[in-house]
């Protein structure tokens, strides 16, 4: 597999993305602008013709537009407009300071976790945390989910990210000669217009008719460990968000993920805690959310 040395000049890791300058240009002159440096559009508009005299209207047109798009250069003009159309957008989600969030120590304070004190259980949205790194549940050609406006996480992050993302994803699948990532390897990419620095992507079990296997759980196991690792290799990664890996369309049962992905950190954390400072789990429902807790809560290591 392709190691972090072998690609990280290849997409400019290293490299800061510009914030946008000051632009007084509207959010409609930025969309058409946009959708207007972008080739081989697949709609056009004319089903429905309102849909064009709103903003909201051409902003799901262009999500939808670059969630299908083919990785390649972007016109440098329709560039700059995403970049800030983009640039709005995290402020109108609003960010989280993950460094702020209620640590897991203060929260369930009688559970035996190793690493309640640097553990954060936060039940929110992946876009708005202001964090160096967060892992993004990958599809296995790594370049994002082609589904127009679909909620997967894989999308949600894809599209604040922007398009910029896809291409360093289909560069390092180039890198590497591989047209699928193995489950349980890990990839960083800058997190672009995300309030994260970076983008971990791994690939997680894809759990057939309902029966989890070993290797299913080795997997799963994988992609916290080795996105650790990854984290770990890159020194100004100090706070790492992970979402339930594999829990949602790869149906793996959410308490056995939850054991698998607390011990996997708990190890990694015993081995080379020194390394991060911050470790957040985000999840998506109260549901969730309360499994994680029990399990955290009773936890014998």
């Amino acid at each position: 597999m392709l190691s972090l040395s072998e690609y990280k000049d290849a997409i400019k890791l290293s490299e800061p993305f510009p914030v946008p300058v000051d632009d007084t240009r509207s959010t409609y002159d930025l969309l058409m602008t946009a959708l207007g440096g972008l080739p081989d559009k697949h709609y056009t508009g004319t089903t429905s013709m309102a849909h064009l005299s709103t903003d909201d209207g051409l902003t799901r047109w262009l999500e939808a537009e670059l969630a299908l798009r083919e990785p390649a250069p972007l016109n440098p003009v329709a560039s700059r407009a995403i970049n800030t159309l983009l640039y709005r957008q995290v402020g109108e989600h609003g960010r989280v300071e993950a460094i702020n969030l209620r640590r897991v120590h203060d929260l369930l304070p009688q559970n035996d976790f190793g690493q309640a004190s640097d553990t954060v259980l936060y039940r929110g949205d992946m876009r708005q945390l202001v964090i160096d790194a967060v892992v993004n549940t990958a599809l296995p050609s790594l370049t994002g989910c082609r589904v127009p406006l679909h909620g997967c996480l894989d999308s949600v992050l894809h599209a604040q990210a922007g398009p910029w993302m896809r291409n360093d994803c289909a560069k390092i699948m180039e890198m590497q000669g591989l047209d699928e990532e193995p489950p349980g390897n890990a990839k960083v990419t800058r997190g672009y217009r995300l309030p994260a620095k970076y983008v971990i992507h791994t690939v997680g079990p894809n759990v057939k008719d309902g029966k989890v296997e070993e290797h299913d759980r080795e997997n799963l196991y994988n992609c916290y460990w080795n996105s650790l690792e990854l984290a770990g290799k890159m020194p100004d990664i100090r706070s790492i968000a992970f979402p339930a890996i594999a829990t949602g369309y790869n149906a793996f049962p959410i308490r056995e993920a939850a054991q698998i992905a607390l011990d996997a950190v708990n190890n990694w954390m015993d081995a080379h805690g020194q390394n991060l400072d911050l470790i957040v789990f985000s999840v998506q429902g109260e549901e969730d959310a309360l499994v994680y807790a029990d399990v955290l809560n009773t936890w014998i290591d």
